[in-house]
């Protein structure tokens, strides 16, 4: 974030409850079918509860997958960011102030508009002279692509598939009581019978083998209505799909187009991605980017899908530039490597790299230098964490703030957990051999 912050003192802003909503909506489909299932292992004396609890799950879905929610008019106003808050001041009287660590996502939607994302869900919305301050705002509040990893959401497969969402919604609705109600009932045979059970197990073994296959089978169910996203880092992409998570590093990415349903990944041996944002079943997009902002009511005119595929794009593209552009070319890397060196006296002599001060003398390694390998997605895990470790020993505030944003920028969870661990000092050998291995793969 730059200490001199940033100001936007005549501009138009909104704040958005959109993602709020739908986070809460969520909650209550995961409540109300909790509900129904309690429901319908008691069904003949709770009913009621039992289809109000459906009919609740079903609108509350509906408003958590809404892709056409509207935002509403922005209205003027301004923002402020310094090293400890944002204030934002929309007309007539709405001022809110809040910490600078509630913002967790910032982007550039549309070519004049910059979104910040807090915590709590809440967006604000704001009109930006072009995109070069767009990105000073994003700076100031820490969330630009090189300071913190972005989640964009994705279509699900239920919604890329015809009736995939009736479908998928009536089957995970009658599927899972019924589950319930068999293991139950087998739980509940379990126990009466068990003096007899030599007499009775093909019944029971198979009402417990239509249960787990009913469980299995709303699991499955359960993955194909959630909806899916990408997680875009410095260090790569994690693609959470139908059949889990696909690490993608930018290694791999030869290009990245617009496409009529999201973004395509071109990748290496004439392969592709596709990160759907938009339901096969409402249309295909138009391959031209949003327009530019021109009047408060545009932000009706713009198709949500739209802007969510814009945004990725934008990241993505961003993101790809900036990778391999390190300046630790002073540094010779090879003293960060563990080589034939036991694990235990290469956690020791990174401890070292910058107390000892011979070794600082003979390799003329300075924090600044250990600090761009850290922040270099281009670099090995293996060297990241070397860095990481020598740095630990240091208590420039400074430096370990360029730590932490490192860390922050990681999209791979394994990568993110390590080097939090090599910035106390500490790392786990087999986490440094697993990452070797597969980064090596």
């Amino acid at each position: 974030m730059s200490e001199d912050g940033f100001q936007l003192p005549k501009t138009r802003v909104l704040f958005s409850t959109v993602e709020r909503r739908r986070r809460r909506a969520r909650a209550v489909v995961r409540v109300a079918l909790a509900a129904a299932v309690v429901g319908g292992t008691f069904v003949a004396a709770s009913g009621f509860p039992f289809v109000a609890s459906l009919i609740a799950a079903g609108i509350a879905a509906i408003v958590a997958g809404d892709p056409e929610t509207r935002r509403g008019t922005l209205s003027r106003g301004s923002i402020s960011i310094d090293a400890q808050r944002v204030v934002v001041r929309a007309e007539p009287s709405d001022e809110r102030s809040f910490p600078i660590e509630d913002v967790a996502e910032g982007w550039l939607e549309a070519p004049g508009r910059a979104t910040l994302r807090l915590r709590d869900g809440t967006d604000i919305v704001v009109d930006v002279p072009d995109d070069e301050v767009g990105h000073r705002l994003l700076v100031a509040a820490g969330v630009e692509a090189r300071a913190r990893a972005m989640r964009v959401g994705l279509a699900s497969a239920a919604q890329r598939a015809p009736w995939g969402e009736i479908c998928g919604v009536t089957g995970l609705l009658s599927l899972t009581p019924i589950a319930v109600v068999l293991a139950s009932m087998v739980l509940v045979t379990s126990a009466r019978e068990f003096h007899r059970w030599r007499e009775t197990p093909v019944f029971l073994l198979g009402m417990l083998f239509s249960s787990v296959a009913l469980f299995a089978l709303a699991a499955a169910l359960f993955r194909f209505m959630r909806g899916r996203q990408v997680v875009i880092g410095t260090d790569s992409i994690v693609f959470q799909g139908f059949f889990g998570q696909r690490h993608v590093p930018y290694a791999e990415i030869e290009n990245v187009q617009r496409h009529e349903y999201g973004v395509l990944l071109g990748l290496r041996r004439g392969k592709t991605l596709l990160l759907p944002v938009r339901a096969d079943v409402r249309g295909p997009l138009p391959l031209t980017p949003p327009p530019a902002v021109a009047r408060a009511s545009d932000i009706l005119e713009i198709d949500e899908n739209l802007i969510r595929r814009e945004i990725l794009f934008r990241r993505l593209e961003e993101a790809s530039r900036a990778r391999g552009l390190s300046s630790a070319v002073r540094l010779d890397l090879e003293k960060l490597d563990q080589r034939e060196r036991r694990f235990s006296v290469w956690l020791d002599e990174m401890r070292r790299l910058l107390v000892e001060r011979g070794g600082y003398r003979e390799s003329r390694i300075v924090p600044e230098d250990l600090a761009v390998v850290v922040e270099d997605p281009g670099a090995s895990p293996e060297r990241r964490i070397g860095a990481a470790i020598a740095l630990s020993q240091s208590n420039d505030e400074g430096t370990k703030r360029r730590i932490r944003i490192a860390v922050e920028a990681c999209a791979d969870l394994e990568l993110r957990a390590a080097l939090e661990e090599a910035a106390h000092g500490e790392i786990l050998q087999a986490r440094v051999e697993k990452l070797r291995q597969r980064f090596r793969d």
